[in-house]
């Protein structure tokens, strides 16, 4: 990281006025990917908090370890689909086996039911939405904080800024697993926690 950046950033945390606790929830889509993911574990595991990883199916059956890693570290895993298409434009009967091949994979991890799957691209009809909750119980999650950070024009320092800056109580951030987004999270984390934040995955976020 940047040190002027890094000087900036403390800068605002150590001036901010009536901390309160706010709740905010760390996403990943994409993953689990050979050591990016690990470099995400890493930073959260340093920082005592929990996220939540929205894996896409074919690449949990490819790394089972990192899966397993995401699991004994005690993140929430939750469903991306398996090949990552626009769910808008496949029949609702590939719809459900994108979600089912991958609950699947999660299960023979977690041991539990998969209720939570978020739509690529955040890409989903109300209907197919409704049908979803309805026949399956998955409830699809959006965001509402967005550093963009897979766009090669922002940098580890331009998603750290951003996510300090834009941070609010019930977040739910959009993150993927990229190395300059561990490296953001580094600097991001530790401030946001000064400003009051607590870190909580989409279960323990949707449960208040």
């Amino acid at each position: 990281m940047k040190y002027l950046l890094a000087l900036y950033l403390i800068g605002v945390s150590l001036f901010a006025q009536d901390v309160e606790v706010k709740r905010i929830a760390l996403t990943f889509d994409d993953g689990p990917k050979i050591k990016v993911t690990e470099q995400i574990l890493n930073v959260l595991k340093e920082n005592e908090i929990k996220g939540t990883f929205f894996i896409v199916g074919v690449n949990g059956k490819r790394f089972p370890e990192i899966l397993n890693k995401i699991y004994e570290e005690g993140h929430q895993i939750a469903n991306h689909s398996y090949n990552h298409p626009n769910l808008r434009k496949i029949s609702m009967e590939n719809v459900k086996k994108e979600l089912n091949d991958t609950n699947l994979i999660i299960s023979s991890v977690t041991g539990e039911d998969v209720k939570y799957f978020r739509p690529p691209y955040g890409s989903l009809g109300k209907s197919q939405k409704e049908e979803l909750k309805k026949n399956m119980g998955m409830i699809s999650v959006m965001w509402n904080v967005c550093p963009q950070d897979w766009e090669k024009k922002y940098d580890a320092d331009q998603i750290a800024k951003f996510l300090v800056e834009n941070a609010k109580d019930r977040g739910v951030v959009l993150l993927h697993d990229y190395s300059k987004t561990a490296d953001a999270l580094k600097v991001a984390i530790p401030i946001l926690k000064e400003k009051g934040y607590e870190f909580v995955t989409v279960e323990e976020l949707y449960k208040k």
